[in-house]
C-alpha cells in the first residue's frame, strides 16, 4: 500500500469511527472482551477488514489518542450534569388597567435580568384595552415570576406550565463534539505529512466536514444552554370591565353635537338621494321610459280603434 492510499485509508477509517462513536462505545469493548478471552489476539490480520476492524477496536482502546470518552466517563457526566429544563408558561389574567399591568411586567422583566419579547396592545371598548406580552425571565425566577404576575390579577382565568428536560440532548451533544474535536486535530495534523495536491484536497474536504459538524453542534449546545437558562412566560392581559368607573355626568353639549352630527348625516342623505335622481334616475327614465311610453301609447290607440269599430258594426247590426 502506497503512502497515498495509507492517508486515505487513515481517514476513511476516522469516518467510520465518528459514526460508530455515538452509541457503540460498549459493544465494541464487550467484543473485546470476548475477543482477548477466546485467544483472539493471535487473529490473522492480512485481509482489509480484519486491519480496519483491529485499528477501530486499537482506536477505542486508546481513549486518549482521540479523545473518545468511554462509558463510565459518560455516566459520571450524567452524573455530574446538572438538569437541563426548558419551562414555558403561558397566563390568561383579568386586570384593572391593561396599560399599567403591562408596563409592570415589562419593568419586572428587565429588573430581574430578563427581557421583553414582544408585546400588543388593543382597544377593547371606548375605555379599556386588551394586551398580550411575551417576556424571558432566569429559569432560577421562574416560579416567583409567576407568582409576581398572579398578584396583578384581579383574577387568574387560566395557567399553565410546561417543561421539557434536555440534559441528555445536552450530554450526547458535548461527547460528540468533543470526539469531533479531536478528530478534527488529529486530520488536521495529516496537512503536514501530505506530499501531493490531491492527497491535500482529500484531507481539506475531510476537515471542513468534521469543522462544519463542530459549528453545528455549538450552535445546538448553545441554543440549549440559553433555552434552559431563560424560562418564556407569555401573559394575555383583558380588562375588568367590572371594576371599570361608572360615568354617571350628563353633558348636554355632547348631546347638542351628537344630534347636529345625526341632522348633518340625514340631511346628507337627502341631498345624496337628490343627486342620484337627477343624475342617475332621470336620464335613464328618459332614455327607456319615453321609447316605452310612446309605444304603450301607439298600441293603446289600436286597441282603442279597434274597439269604436267593434262597437259601430254592434250598433248598425242592431238597428
Amino acid at each position: 500500500m502506497t503512502y497515498k492510499k495509507s492517508i486515505i485509508f487513515v481517514i476513511t477509517v476516522l469516518t467510520i469511527l465518528l459514526a460508530a462513536c455515538s452509541g457503540a462505545a460498549e459493544s465494541f469493548e464487550s467484543s473485546a472482551a470476548d475477543g482477548f478471552a477466546a485467544g483472539s489476539d493471535t487473529a490473522d490480520f492480512d485481509d482489509f477488514e480484519a486491519v480496519e476492524e483491529a485499528i477501530i477496536e486499537a482506536d477505542f482502546a486508546t481513549d486518549g489518542d482521540l479523545g473518545v470518552t468511554n462509558t463510565a466517563g459518560e455516566v459520571s457526566a450524567q452524573v455530574t450534569q446538572e438538569r437541563l429544563i426548558i419551562r414555558t408558561a403561558n397566563m390568561s389574567l383579568v386586570v384593572s388597567d391593561t396599560e399599567e399591568a403591562m408596563a409592570t411586567v415589562s419593568r419586572m422583566a428587565e429588573e430581574n435580568g430578563g427581557w421583553v419579547v414582544n408585546s400588543s396592545l388593543f382597544q377593547y371598548n371606548e375605555n379599556a384595552k386588551t394586551g398580550n406580552i411575551t417576556i424571558r425571565v432566569p429559569s432560577s425566577g421562574f416560579n416567583s415570576a409567576l407568582e409576581a404576575l398572579r398578584g396583578l390579577a384581579v383574577e387568574v382565568r387560566n395557567e399553565s406550565t410546561s417543561g421539557q428536560d434536555v440534559t441528555e440532548e445536552y450530554v450526547d451533544l458535548s461527547a460528540r463534539l468533543e470526539n469531533l474535536e479531536a478528530t478534527a486535530a488529529r486530520v488536521r495534523g495529516f496537512l503536514n505529512d501530505t506530499e501531493t495536491v490531491e492527497e491535500a484536497l482529500a484531507v481539506n474536504q475531510e476537515l471542513s466536514r468534521l469543522e462544519s459538524e463542530i459549528e453545528a453542534m455549538k450552535g445546538r449546545l448553545q441554543f440549549l444552554s440559553q433555552s434552559a437558562s431563560f424560562s418564556t412566560i407569555t401573559v394575555d392581559l383583558t380588562p375588568d370591565v367590572v371594576a371599570q368607573p361608572i360615568d354617571t355626568s350628563w353633558r348636554p353639549a355632547i348631546v347638542f353635537r351628537n344630534a347636529m352630527d345625526s341632522l348633518v348625516e340625514a340631511l346628507q342623505g337627502v341631498a345624496e338621494f337628490g343627486i342620484w335622481l337627477v343624475i342617475y334616475a332621470v336620464p335613464l327614465l328618459l332614455v327607456v321610459g319615453v321609447p316605452l311610453w310612446l309605444v304603450g301609447r301607439f298600441i293603446w290607440r289600436r286597441v282603442r280603434r279597434r274597439r269604436d269599430v267593434v262597437q259601430s258594426e254592434t250598433a248598425v247590426s242592431t238597428e
